[in-house]
């Protein structure tokens, strides 16, 4: 090779070099599969929290309708789980829902006995009286409300995720009466339970 031809060789690189159009363009190039994927992420962390709160909302306000009832159907139950299609919107219109009502009274010892129980949405959910333990006095009565819900993220299509299970749980008191009553029965398991009817 001649000297002419490696000074222009040498002279090309350096200008190539010290080009710097399309440093920008190339960042970007590298860096946009990183930022989609931290995008995606964080859409993801988003849904997720934003349908458990929604789901915790409903439980609550749900337990809380129900124990403002002096007395209660199945159909009350049914209605209350129809009622999750208004109150969890948006993220999956295919999500699975059960929720488990009991009343659960207070024996003279105050040992927690289950009154009467009702599910709805599915048979997974069954009462359990023992978590009411030391929640009151002998004659008194808590509503036990729990949920399960399965739903699947819509950024599934992005990345394979399985779906998501969300339980829980919540207590409370009835407002109207000392225990209400479940298709006319206060108790169908406990016939012997120390109720003590209001003066």
């Amino acid at each position: 090779m001649s000297r002419l031809g490696g000074h222009r060789i040498a002279v090309l690189l350096r200008r190539f070099g010290g080009d710097r159009r399309g440093v920008a363009a190339m960042e970007f190039i590298l860096l946009s599969p990183i930022m989609l994927v931290l995008a995606f992420g964080l859409a993801e962390v988003y849904v997720e929290h934003a349908t458990e709160d929604q789901f915790l909302r409903y439980v609550h306000q749900s337990g809380d309708l129900l124990a403002r009832e002096p007395t209660l159907t199945s159909s009350s139950i049914t209605t209350i789980l129809n009622a999750s299609d208004q109150m969890i919107v948006g993220f999956d219109p295919n999500k699975s829902l059960e929720i488990n009502v009991s009343s659960i009274g207070f024996k003279a010892d105050n040992t927690p006995t289950l009154l009467w129980t009702r599910s709805a949405g599915g048979a997974t959910l069954t009462a359990d009286a023992s978590g009411a333990a030391g929640m009151g006095l002998p004659a008194d009565t808590v509503i036990r409300f729990e949920a399960k819900m399965s739903y699947s993220s819509p950024f599934n299509y992005v990345w394979s995720s399985t779906s998501r299970t969300l339980t829980s749980t919540a207590w409370f008191r009835p407002r109207e009466t000392r225990a209400i009553a479940m298709d006319g029965a206060i108790s169908e398991y406990d016939q012997n339970w120390d109720f003590i009817p209001p003066e």
